[in-house]
């Protein structure tokens, strides 16, 4: 089972990271909470709602399906062959579970067309959404079933494409750090920021029900870009064992610390939008929260790269860490210098003692 898991569901999401990036962005920096509840109860009453639901389940659920049999040709998953051997009830469960895999974005809509429901109290008109799971299920089921009765094996051969870029592929350090943790650790990627965006969602909710001060946002969205440790850490591993030989060219540490910066500035975009879109601050509030995210993270980076890692004790140090940011956060000191002061130390700190700074 967890075989199937990983080398099938892990893999289709992994590949799509990109996509999903884009879908979260569009859902959770466009619409706003009021637009998100107008398409779900459009679904729930409205005439062709479950026929338009039933029709985008469908067409995602096809995309996985067509994975799942393009996929299974490739040499490497000759293995996966094997299945057949199992017995055909255990071989359906199995199949059934990794179906289910496939379609956690689908289950969790339902969670939340459910929520929708309960609060306005159309409970009645929820019912065609367990039919349209089964459906689904048995689709992807069946797909997997009719693959590994009719195998089809073959190498690919690289084909020219029929749509060629007007440019080269850019030759950066950002771009190649990026496009690594989208392709490579997509689905560290997805969680990563599915939670990050519904932390700052939570903050900005919560914000709006009382009169605050921005200390409120403050401490929620330094949660918020704290999650993004684990992308972070990625980051770290990038260049400490996958781009060994980037470490030995003459380049200078304010250059290496430059490009560490930008990296988080791209990461930490998707939850500040988040907060730009609800509107509830300015642009200059929204700034200091950027501002503030990016220096817990570069700190939290410079962690990472003084220990070679991730030590034992790290959740103890970011645990601490929050709470002294929190207290200091409530004592009214100024955002700005508190981003001001941690960027300036990890730039100081990062600088190789006694040596020119070229390097390191």
């Amino acid at each position: 089972m967890k075989m199937l898991l990983i080398s099938t569901v892990s893999a289709f999401f992994r590949q799509r990271a990109g996509t999903f990036l884009v879908l979260l962005g569009v859902l959770f920096g466009f619409l706003s909470a009021n637009e998100h509840h107008a398409f779900a109860v459009f679904f729930l009453t409205g005439t062709y709602g479950m026929l338009s639901l039933f029709a985008i389940w469908l067409v995602y659920s096809l995309l996985c399906g067509q994975f799942l049999a393009n996929t299974w040709k490739l040499p490497e998953y000759t293995f996966i062959f094997h299945a057949r051997t199992w017995p055909a009830l255990t071989r359906a469960r199995r199949f059934a579970m990794q179906a289910l895999g496939f379609l956690q974005p689908i289950l969790y809509y339902g969670v939340y067309l459910l929520i929708i429901a309960i609060q306005d109290k159309l409970l009645v008109r929820l019912w065609p959404v367990i039919p349209f799971y089964i459906i689904l299920m048995l689709l992807l089921t069946s797909t997997a079933e009719w693959r590994i009765r009719t195998p089809v094996l073959y190498v690919p051969v690289k084909s020219r494409s029929l749509i060629r870029w007007p440019f080269p592929r850019p030759a950066s350090w950002l771009y190649w750090s990026m496009e690594w943790l989208v392709r490579e650790r997509g689905i560290t990627l997805l969680v990563g920021k599915l939670g990050a965006m519904l932390v700052a969602a939570g903050t900005m909710l919560y914000y709006s029900t009382g009169e605050y001060d921005i200390r409120m946002p403050a401490v929620g969205m330094s949660l918020a870009y704290l999650l993004n440790l684990g992308l972070s850490l990625e980051l770290y591993q990038w260049e400490a064992e996958v781009w060994l030989w980037g470490r030995s060219l003459p380049v200078p540490v304010w250059r290496r610390w430059g490009r560490v910066v930008a990296a988080h500035l791209l990461l930490i975009v998707p939850e500040t939008l988040v907060v730009l879109r609800s509107g509830a601050l300015g642009l200059a509030e929204v700034a200091q929260l950027y501002l503030l995210g990016l220096t817990i993270l570069i700190v939290s980076h410079l962690y990472f790269y003084k220990r070679a890692g991730l030590p034992e004790n790290a959740m103890q140090v970011f645990l601490f860490g929050f709470v002294g940011l929190t207290l200091l956060i409530l004592y009214k000191i100024p955002l700005l210098l508190l981003a001001a002061f941690g960027l300036l130390f990890s730039l100081c700190a990062s600088w190789p003692k006694g040596r020119s700074g070229r390097g390191r």
